[in-house]
């Protein structure tokens, strides 16, 4: 995946070993609705995500860190 894929709405994460942290607003780099950091694993490189749905529901879901990107 790289930045000129037409579907590509995101900043690539910076090169670092903790480039996110908790409340850091995100997207899966496929695309999707904006997500906030609630949990971050140094050791297994998963991020965990909340995020409010159109119909109020609140969601959580882990991804691994190559999954997402800051948001736009």
């Amino acid at each position: 995946m790289n930045a000129s894929s037409p579907w590509f709405n995101a900043t690539p994460i910076p090169e670092t070993d903790d480039a996110f942290e908790v409340g850091d607003i995100v997207n899966l780099i496929v695309g999707g609705p904006d997500m906030v950091v609630t949990g971050v694993c140094d050791e297994c490189g998963d991020i965990t995500v909340h995020w409010i749905k159109i119909d109020g529901d609140v969601m959580s879901d882990v991804f691994p860190e190559e999954a997402l990107a800051y948001a736009a």
